[in-house]
């Protein structure tokens, strides 16, 4: 009996161990595909903080440096903070402000009423709006910078925030639509009951169930917008509209790149959305997993 004991401890001594070591190469299989994916994306951001700390001469240094040897903040000065690149920063945010804020609008009451209302051609109309997601940019270039100057709009804030807004609200439509699937419809009934008309019940019980969704939306388009060029670069014509991502590309002159000041320029864009993201990266998340579940 005491042999058997002592075998019947030695092989559950050994299945734990066999489930540890599983475990521990799970764990450093998943953790370190997730190093490399982190290092992946974040080694251009971090060569080019590197190189906007970096002097003229360093930065055309052979072999290149990590860490430069000095730091040299007057790329700061030049590309970042003087007064046409954060007119450009100003301009971005402006037309982010307005973008998003009717795209939001429209999109969040078209949402609800193809998500709680059944009416014949829903789902083609649906498909159509899909549909023009996937037509590129680029070939509407042409007739919105035709349209813009036959209407007088051509270099306004008027015609980005516009654009940018029909752009975005085909694709907050379908995200927001998951979302309110997703709510019940017993909880806008007991409103109705209660004596609500319908938008009310969908101002007072549904858009308050509805903030992930739309601070998922609002990411959305913030992010749309601040990586953009074409438009931004199509549309506008004087520094007092041109956006952050087209004064960028100004520092590509007939006699060079300026490097350092370039990347400085790159790293002061980035601080809009690395604010973003820390203020609303809790809803994003609830958002994202939340519009995922239908139920």
């Amino acid at each position: 009996m005491e042999i058997t004991g002592r075998m019947a401890r030695q092989d559950q001594n050994a299945q734990k161990r066999v489930t540890f070591l599983r475990r521990l190469s799970g764990a450093l299989f998943t953790n370190g595909i997730l190093i490399i994916a982190c290092l992946f994306a974040l080694t251009p951001i971090l060569w080019g903080l590197s190189t906007s700390l970096k002097s003229p001469v360093n930065v055309t240094a052979f072999p290149p440096r990590w860490i430069p040897s000095e730091l040299y903040l007057d790329n700061y000065l030049t590309g970042f903070l003087n007064a046409k690149f954060l007119r450009y920063l100003l301009n971005s945010l402006i037309v982010v402000g307005g973008a998003m804020l009717i795209s939001i609008l429209l999109a969040a009451h078209a949402a609800y009423i193809v998500s709680r209302r059944h009416f014949a051609g829903k789902n083609v109309l649906l498909f159509l709006v899909w549909a023009t997601i996937m037509i590129p940019g680029v070939s509407v270039i042409v007739p919105l910078y035709l349209l813009s100057v036959d209407v007088g709009l051509y270099d306004t804030y008027t015609i980005l925030v516009l654009v940018y807004a029909a752009w975005l609200v085909p694709t907050l439509i379908w995200l927001l639509k998951g979302f309110i699937d997703s709510i019940p419809a017993d909880l806008e009934e007991a409103a109705l009951i209660d004596g609500a008309t319908q938008l009310g019940a969908f101002y007072r019980v549904v858009l308050p169930l509805l903030r992930p969704g739309l601070a998922a939306g609002a990411v959305l388009v913030f992010v749309t917008i601040w990586n953009d060029f074409l438009l931004g670069y199509s549309l506008t014509l004087s520094d007092d509209h041109r956006l952050v991502q087209v004064g960028l590309y100004f520092f590509v002159t007939e006699v060079g790149i300026s490097w350092g000041p370039l990347m400085a320029a790159t790293m002061g864009s980035l601080i809009p959305v690395i604010v973003a993201f820390a203020f609303l990266q809790r809803s994003l998340i609830q958002g994202l997993t939340g519009g995922a579940v239908k139920g």
